[in-house]
C-alpha cells in the first residue's frame, strides 16, 4: 500500500499501514534483528557523546554573548544578565539533560500517544522499536556509561566558541551495509562484491534528535506521530539506467528515537559474462503531511556506514570499517 499525502489518506488507510511481506519476512530473521540490535547500540552511545557536546555548544555561547557586551552594560542591564543566567542554569536542568533513556521511559511513550490518533497509533505498533531491539541485560551497563560525563577537553578542538545558539539537528538518515547471505541460512557478513543470485541486505536508519529544543519537546518527541516513507533509489552503472527499487511501505515513527528498516537488494538477473554490473543505491526520506512551519522533512542518506573491511595494498593500510561521508553505497554483482 502507498500513501503519498496523510492529508488526503483516510483513517482506514493510515490504519491498515504495516510492513510489506518482504519486511516482515526479513524482521522475522535473528541474523537481521542482530544487525540492528548492533546500530542501536552504536547510536545509543553517539546520542551520549552528542548530548554532551552540545550541551557544551550551548554553555559556550551563552557566556559568548555575555563577555560580548561591553561592562557597564552588563552591570546595569539584568535582562541581558539574567539571559546568561538563564542558559547557563538551563544547560545543567534535568529538563536539557534529558537524555535518551527519557526517550524510551514511560512519560516519553506516554506523551508521543497523546500526540497520535488511535489509527497511527496501531500503525506504529508493527515495527520493532529500538527498545525492543536492546537486550535487557545491556540496558543498564548503557544507562551508567550514558552517565559518566567525557572531559571538557574530548570537545576543545571540535568546539568553536560563538556568538550563537548551536545549530538543532532534527532528524538524519544513515544507510548500513550491505550484508551478503554467502550461502542459504548462512551468517551475514559484510561485503561489497557478491554473486547473482545471492541474498543482500541493506539497512537504512533514522535517528530523530531526542534533546529538547529551546527548552521545549524534542524532535522524538515532535515527530513521534508523523509517517516516513524511506527509498532505495539505484542506478546500473553500465547502462546508467535505472536499477532496482528499493521500496518498503510507509511507516510511523512512534517513541524512541531511532528507526531501523531493512532492505533486500535484488541480485538478479545474472549479468553477462565478464560484465559484472556496478550498483549504486541513494537512500531518500519523506516524512508525508507535515504543514508549513518546521523544517524542511525529507533527505538522503549522507552518510554511510561501511562495515567490510578492506586488506591493504602496496604498502597502504587497512581501510577498516566505519563511516564514510557524501558517497551513495556502492556494490559490485558478478555471475
Amino acid at each position: 500500500m502507498s500513501i503519498t499525502d496523510v492529508r488526503t489518506a483516510t483513517h482506514q488507510q493510515i490504519a491498515d499501514l504495516q510492513p510489506n511481506q518482504e519486511t516482515r519476512d526479513l524482521l522475522a530473521d535473528d541474523r537481521i534483528r542482530q544487525v540492528m540490535r548492533e546500530a542501536v547500540a552504536s547510536l545509543d552511545r553517539y546520542t551520549a557523546q552528542y548530548r554532551e557536546k552540545y550541551r557544551d555548544l550551548q554553555e559556550r555561547a551563552a557566556h559568548a554573548r555575555f563577555q560580548a557586551a561591553p561592562e557597564q552594560q552588563r552591570m546595569h542591564d539584568p535582562a541581558r544578565a539574567a539571559e546568561y543566567a538563564r542558559s547557563a542554569e538551563y544547560a545543567r536542568t534535568p529538563e536539557f539533560a534529558r537524555s535518551p533513556e527519557f526517550a524510551r521511559s514511560p512519560e516519553f511513550a506516554r506523551a508521543a500517544e497523546q500526540l497520535r490518533s488511535p489509527e497511527q497509533q496501531r500503525a506504529a505498533e508493527q515495527l520493532p522499536t529500538a527498545e525492543q531491539l536492546r537486550a535487557p541485560q545491556q540496558q543498564q551497563p548503557r544507562m551508567a556509561e550514558q552517565a559518566r560525563a567525557p572531559q571538557r577537553g574530548d570537545f576543545e578542538v571540535a568546539t568553536p566558541i560563538t556568538p550563537t545558539n548551536p545549530p538543532y539537528l532534527w532528524f538524519d538518515l544513515m544507510a548500513l551495509g550491505p550484508y551478503r547471505e554467502p550461502y542459504f541460512g548462512g551468517p551475514l557478513q559484510p561485503a561489497r562484491v557478491v554473486h547473482y543470485g545471492e541474498n543482500v541486505y541493506l539497512f537504512a536508519v533514522l535517528w530523530r534528535n531526542p534533546m529538547p529544543l529551546l527548552g521545549g519537546p524534542s524532535a522524538a518527541e515532535v515527530m513521534a506521530p508523523f509517517i516516513y516513507q524511506v527509498r532505495g533509489v539505484s542506478v546500473e552503472l553500465n547502462s546508467v539506467t535505472p536499477g532496482p527499487a528499493l521500496s518498503p511501505n510507509p511507516a510511523a515513527f512512534g517513541p524512541d528515537y531511532i528507526n531501523i528498516i531493512p532492505m533486500r537488494i535484488p541480485t538478479d538477473p545474472r549479468p553477462a559474462e565478464g560484465r559484472p554490473r556496478p550498483l549504486e543505491i541513494h537512500l531518500t526520506v519523506d516524512i508525508l503531511g507535515v504543514g508549513v512551519g518546521l523544517p524542511p522533512f525529507a533527505g538522503f542518506a549522507s552518510r554511510w556506514y561501511r562495515p567490510e573491511l578492506q586488506p591493504g595494498f602496496l604498502g597502504f593500510p587497512d581501510i577498516l570499517p566505519g563511516i564514510v561521508e557524501e558517497t551513495p553505497v556502492r556494490m559490485l554483482i558478478y555471475s
